[in-house]
């Protein structure tokens, strides 16, 4: 016969398991928010991480390494503080949207040699000042 498994979970909003309540391989799912969380060690110390589902709210950073397709859009009624997106190569900030919605491409936005590619904007109702 089938067994199923249920996983620790909640339904309330912004619900984030602590990291004594979850074992080490352990997952745990927010039903309400669509997220899955577990539980890190890295030298003794444990946290709770949770997995980038799609349509839900991400908190902190996120570091990408490798090539990225994105569509980004800011909905009017959110107020970032900081740059929206910064692009970043060799570890190095190359190309920022700030909170005014200004594109900032850095004198030093050069490619690593060998490396083919380019910017293309487009729209309306914007400035590009180089």
């Amino acid at each position: 016969m089938a067994q199923k498994i249920r996983l620790k979970r909640s339904s309330t909003q912004s619900s984030v398991p602590d990291a004594g309540s979850l074992s080490l391989g352990e997952l745990a799912v927010n039903t309400y928010d669509g997220k899955l969380f577990f539980k890190k060690d890295v030298d003794g110390s444990t946290s709770i991480e949770s997995i980038v589902t799609t349509n839900s709210e991400i908190t902190g950073s996120v570091n990408l390494v490798g090539a990225m397709t994105s569509s980004l859009s800011l909905i009017s009624n959110q107020s970032p503080s900081s740059d929206v997106l910064t692009v970043r190569v060799g570890g190095a900030d190359k190309i920022n949207i700030n909170s005014e919605g200004t594109l900032i491409i850095k004198p030093s936005a050069t490619l690593p040699s060998g490396v083919d590619g380019s910017l293309a904007v487009s729209g309306s109702n914007f400035f590009i000042y180089l």
